[in-house]
């Protein structure tokens, strides 16, 4: 043991019991690095900081990472621990560890991207205001993760489970609370965790992305997955599963219509590009209505489609879309409410027949 070591005892209450400590193996080296100390771990308040290494748990000196991650998960009771900063621990241990203020080598981990993340290490526990994140949230965070890939085209929900490395029943089971008698029985299911990782991975790429001054990339966990994929590559069930959601978002207008010909034939077109998107899932999501009233809208000049079923259909699912992803309104949206605050007519212009809503 180093001169500067520190001993520390804590009192750990059973072996699910979360320590709330972020570990990492540095590269070349067996040691354990305290890589984060969360608000609620049973360590605040005591010697152990964030840079310490750790040299015996319960008198054991480890001697691989995973062995040493091991005594840390197992223990219950009384856990005893002696640290030291990196410094101290390095000269006393053959120079395994990196010094503090020495150069990092190419095997050593440093303040770069080759340094070890929270969400890496097995204490990994995830946090928000100092509190463990509860399932529900990560469930609905990792929803809006699912639905915002879905819209920008660049995963589909079968690559984001695969990527979280969980089987789909699995996914499945964490996604329906109704699964659980209550809902930290979900923190068992290992789409809690794998899905925190996966989030706060993400916001750490787009942080830093923001940071460099670089185009923000899309929500993706890896270089390869920015890459839109080829036409016709996302799976059908993907696609009704996406439009599926946008129907079922609740507070939507109605009968009232802010939006114009031009600016909804815009909207269709822009979204009939998507991966995977064709005219016929479109024409299910409307409501079921008939490709000759989309075909016509489409090629309607000025507002000459009011009363085409596809000018009220199209809104709807639109401020739907726009609401799930929760994005304001335009300016333009806001001019039309002022000028507009009945609506744009639904009426077909004098001397032109009105297409009614049942118009197949």
């Amino acid at each position: 043991t180093s001169q500067r070591a520190f001993t520390i005892v804590v009192e750990k209450p059973s072996k699910m019991f979360k320590l709330g400590l972020g570990i990492a193996q540095e590269k070349g080296a067996t040691a354990i690095k305290v890589t984060s100390i969360a608000p609620s771990s049973l360590f605040v308040g005591t010697a152990l900081k964030v840079g310490f290494v750790l040299e015996t748990i319960n008198g054991i000196k480890y001697g691989s990472f995973t062995e040493g991650s091991a005594l840390l998960k197992t223990a219950v009771g009384q856990i005893t621990i002696v640290a030291a900063p990196p410094a101290a621990a390095s000269s006393t241990n053959g120079g395994r560890y990196q010094k503090e203020n020495s150069v990092p080598t190419k095997n050593s981990a440093s303040e770069s991207d080759d340094e070890p993340k929270p969400w890496e290490s097995d204490g990994f526990v995830p946090m928000r205001e100092g509190k463990q994140k509860t399932p529900n949230m990560i469930r609905n965070e990792l929803q809006n993760y699912i639905d915002q890939c879905l819209v920008d085209g660049t995963m589909t929900q079968t690559r984001i489970i695969e990527k979280m490395g969980v089987h789909i029943n699995t996914f499945h089971r964490f996604m329906n609370p109704n699964t659980y008698p209550d809902q930290w029985s979900a923190t068992q299911n290992g789409t809690y965790l794998a899905a925190a990782r996966l989030l706060d991975k993400v916001k750490y790429e787009n942080d830093k992305a923001k940071k460099s001054g670089a185009k923000r990339k899309m929500p993706s966990s890896d270089e390869d997955s920015t890459k839109k994929p080829k036409a016709g590559s996302l799976p059908k069930v993907d696609v009704m599963e996406f439009l599926n959601r946008i129907n079922a978002v609740e507070g939507g207008p109605v009968n009232l219509v802010y939006d114009t010909c031009p600016q909804l034939v815009t909207k269709i077109r822009e979204f009939l590009q998507r991966d995977g998107m064709t005219k016929a899932f479109l024409l299910k999501a409307l409501g079921g209505i008939n490709g000759n009233s989309l075909n016509r809208f489409l090629a309607g000049k000025g507002q000459d489609q009011c009363g085409n079923v596809t000018y009220m259909a199209s809104y709807i699912f639109f401020e739907k879309l726009r609401i799930l992803q929760k994005q304001e309104k335009t300016n333009a949206r806001l001019k039309d409410e002022e000028e507009h605050p009945a609506g744009f007519s639904l009426a077909k212009s004098k001397g032109d027949f009105r297409i009614s809503p049942h118009d197949n």
